[in-house]
């Protein structure tokens, strides 16, 4: 990764803020579930959409997370 004249502390609250974003997106796709969910038909395929987007999202935190390991 390159420098880019940010502090350790700097660019892990660059990162936490990319989480706190990935997290949002990873709720709303579980809101589609269970809307779908809710729904006289639900739709497979929004259904696994949102499954996919949650399981993005969770390697995106795990990758994320471990930025900021080898900031620390």
């Amino acid at each position: 990764m390159a420098d880019y004249d940010l502090t350790a502390e700097e660019k892990i609250a660059v990162i936490n803020s990319h989480i706190k974003n990935i997290n949002y997106n990873k709720f709303n796709a579980e809101l589609v579930i269970v809307e779908e969910n809710a729904t006289s038909t639900p739709s497979a395929t929004k259904i696994s959409d949102a499954e996919a987007t949650i399981d993005e999202a969770e390697a995106q935190i795990t990758a994320l997370v471990a930025q900021i390991e080898a900031l620390s």
